[in-house]
């Protein structure tokens, strides 16, 4: 998963030869509103995540499946995944390897939340425009409304995780627990009170 982070350079020692990267998708920092791309009061800093499998776009939804396949792994193994030693940029600072990848994905995830807690679907190019390698593509980025579907899934990502890294006897991840925890329950909430937003 770290070689699909979105928005960092991709250096030795983390990755192997020849997937070394400088930073792609600088333009995430002022994505573009799918509906007015020209209007730069709506532009907001959706930089981070994960790029999806297929392409360099990232949706929410479709996050839903990874991100809780690996809490999965850690809750029913946490013993499997102590490990801070896994050379990702994080390793070593006193969690495990596998939540600090999740918490790279649900960084993205917070960023993707509004104030009333509704949760915008996606960020992406149009007409799945691509390019290789990730810092090629220059493409401008737009991103999607706020949607039910977007706001449920966020909810159950960020209370799942929420419960996982409440199990790490640290300081950081006791506080983003917490701040998952409320972001979980406002997700929740908006799409409770906006249902069949598509």
């Amino acid at each position: 998963f770290y070689y699909q982070r979105c928005g960092v350079a991709k250096t030795a020692p983390y990755v192997l030869p020849g997937y070394a990267d400088v930073v792609c998708h600088a333009q995430d920092v002022t994505c573009k509103w799918y509906n007015n791309p020209s209007l730069s009061s709506r532009w907001k800093d959706l930089s981070g995540g994960w790029h999806d499998a297929r392409d360099y776009n990232k949706y929410v939804n479709f996050a839903y499946a990874a991100v809780f396949d690996l809490l999965m792994s850690f809750h029913l193994h946490q013993q499997a995944w102590v490990s801070d030693e896994m050379n990702i940029p994080e390793s070593g600072n006193g969690i495990p390897d596998l939540l600090d990848e999740i918490k790279y994905e649900t960084d993205w995830l917070l960023k993707m939340q509004e104030n009333d807690g509704g949760v915008l679907c996606v960020v992406g190019v149009t007409n799945f425009a691509t390019a290789s390698p990730p810092s090629a593509d220059n493409a401008d980025r737009l991103y999607g409304p706020k949607t039910t579907s977007a706001s449920y899934s966020a909810a159950a990502m960020f209370a799942f995780a929420a419960t996982q890294f409440r199990k790490v006897d640290h300081v950081i991840a006791q506080n983003y627990a917490i701040t998952l925890q409320t972001a979980a329950i406002n997700a929740y909430n908006w799409a409770v009170a906006n249902p069949g937003v598509l």
